[in-house]
């Protein structure tokens, strides 16, 4: 069984060629002695590959390098220092479960920002990589005064950017999972001993098509810089209002963030968003729209596709909304600026919930949770992730427009259909949608259709949600895509993560690492209109909501 799923359009996993251990100039560099890592493969995307690694034993994490100009290796204290490049690592699978007191290595990393046939380090290491704290263009410190928390808990957080991260590991961490002494701090800065390594020569796709028709972005920065636009108007939904920015492809909106300290850029060939929560607190959300309508059909689909890291709790995950206005024109300004407000607010996707949309405009929304705390059916397994679909009927009363459409997901029971399991790396079934996707660091790649009374959703190339609600269909002239993440009241996260009745402490990384603020990286964001259904499609088995 593959241990990484890859799309159908990137094909299977290959074998990385060796190359040598030579940085891009030429030079030489002295290597600490390590044993010789074999079986290496690597999943091409687009301006990235998904190395897939052997397992070593006694290894604690994988760390894999670019080796540019200027690069330097050095052995200290019998570990080994990179610095002048860039170190993406494996990190650790996260648990919506209680902690088993052993963390689930990762045996594939992604490597972003590539360009033609690249020579890669790879490196079985004894520690896991230093969690290198959150990443923004702007440094900025936080402070954390809410009493609902343990005093220690309390602390001063700090958001730092890459200079400084190189400043103090020598090169830029990616996804680094070993924690600090102090929560929400860097973490140690040892050299790693090196178990095994070797060098690998891939090569990705490259980014001459773009994978749909009517928008595409793959964040290279052909687009312009995200300008700040003016003001956000939250409808009276937040603390105050707030912030809007603009390039040629998207108005950015962020709500409720701690002291106007998110932060959004593109980076890395990756769009980064850095989002706190207002005083631990509130309903705090980045929303990004590109800046033009979408058609619906009832007969044709909408085709959405974009990645980004996949754990979720209940209160942080990203979101994906389809809102639009009932008569053509008015969803977009004449400069095809977003004209709508969507902002989110506490229980919004509870049944009494207040539209996402503050115009009261038709929409869909569904975003990823954190499954259910108890056991489901003969598996005697915990779901450990779940998706919330939802409609919000236009111009319906404040308290009576969420109509809850979320197809059956749980696999209760062995007769149940495999197409919406999740699969482990390992060929076993996890019994939520998402269950094998609950990573940091590592994108998951989504293609959703949607047309009036249906979605279909397709994780790395499997089919894993279709979902028909004829009863609710949507009835927008237009649309507006939606792409955005939400982190809510992270003390109270934080509180109930070790709750006796769902426990949820396996999430070590926001325990540890980042438990007041929520990063994600988004990629090849696109979609396309009016295309029939993807290849190989199976309506027989979707779920129907009937009013």
């Amino acid at each position: 069984m593959p241990l990484f799923n890859a799309p159908p359009d990137l094909g299977d996993e290959q074998p990385a060629p060796a190359a040598e251990l030579k940085p891009e100039d030429g030079s030489t560099l002295s290597w600490p002695t390590a044993a010789t890592l074999e079986g290496v493969l690597f999943v091409p995307n687009r301006d990235s590959v998904m190395v897939v690694l052997p397992e070593v034993a006694n290894a604690r994490d994988y760390r894999v390098f670019r080796l540019p100009a200027g690069v330097s290796i050095s052995e200290m204290n019998g570990g080994e220092q990179v610095s002048g490049t860039t170190i993406h690592c494996a990190g650790y699978r996260q648990h919506n479960d209680k902690f088993s007191g052993t963390r689930e290595l990762q045996r594939f990393v992604e490597v972003t920002n590539l360009e033609g046939p690249t020579t890669l380090v790879i490196e079985a290491i004894d520690a896991a990589c230093p969690y290198s704290g959150a990443l923004v263009p702007e440094h900025q410190e936080i402070k954390v005064t809410i009493d609902e928390v343990p005093v220690p808990d309390r602390i001063t957080f700090s958001l730092f950017t890459a200079d400084e991260i190189r400043a103090r590991f020598g090169s830029l961490v990616l996804n680094g999972h070993g924690k600090s002494q102090h929560l929400g701090q860097p973490g140690p800065t040892t050299p790693p001993k090196v178990l095994a390594r070797a060098a690998v020569r891939v090569t990705p796709r490259g980014k001459a098509t773009p994978r749909t028709r009517d928008f595409f972005d793959d964040f290279d920065g052909a687009s312009g810089a995200l300008l700040p636009s003016g003001v956000a108007d939250d409808k009276g939904r937040s603390y105050k209002k707030g912030r809007r920015f603009s390039n040629s492809k998207w108005d950015w909106f962020i709500y409720g963030d701690q002291d106007e300290k998110a932060q959004l850029s593109e980076e890395r060939g990756l769009f980064h968003v850095t989002l706190p929560d207002w005083e631990q607190d509130v309903f705090s959300t980045v929303v990004g729209v590109p800046r033009g309508p979408v058609a619906l059909s009832s007969s044709s689909y909408l085709h959405l596709t974009f990645e980004v890291p996949s754990n979720a709790t209940s209160r942080r995950y990203w979101w994906i909304g389809l809102c639009g206005a009932e008569r053509p024109g008015q969803t977009f300004d004449a400069e095809s600026h977003f004209a709508g407000h969507l902002v989110q607010t506490s229980f919004f996707y509870e049944p009494d919930g207040r539209n996402v949309s503050a115009d009261g405009w038709n929409c869909l929304q569904f975003f990823p949770r954190d499954g259910s705390p108890f056991e489901l059916g003969r598996s005697n397994q915990r779901s450990e992730s779940d998706l919330l679909m939802m409609v919000n009927k236009a111009n319906a009363p404040e308290r009576d427009n969420v109509v809850n459409v979320s197809p059956a997901q749980y696999p209760s029971y062995a007769a149940g259909p495999s197409w919406f399991k999740s699969q482990n790396a390992d060929g076993s079934f996890g019994v939520g949608v998402l269950d094998e996707q609950l990573l940091i660091g590592q994108r998951t790649r989504f293609d959703v259709w949607i047309k009036r009374d249906r979605v279909v959703m397709y994780v790395n190339g499997q089919q894993r949600l279709c979902n028909d609600f004829p009863g609710n269909a949507l009835t927008m002239a237009e649309g507006a895509v939606a792409f955005g993440q939400v982190l809510y009241h992270s003390a109270a996260e934080r509180l109930e993560f070790s709750r006796d009745y769902n426990d949820r402490s396996g999430q070590r990384y926001y325990l540890e690492n980042s438990p007041y603020v929520d990063e994600r990286e988004w990629d090849n964001v696109g979609y396309e209109a009016n295309v029939g259904a993807p290849s190989g499609f199976d309506a027989a088995p979707c779920h129907r909501h009937d009013p």
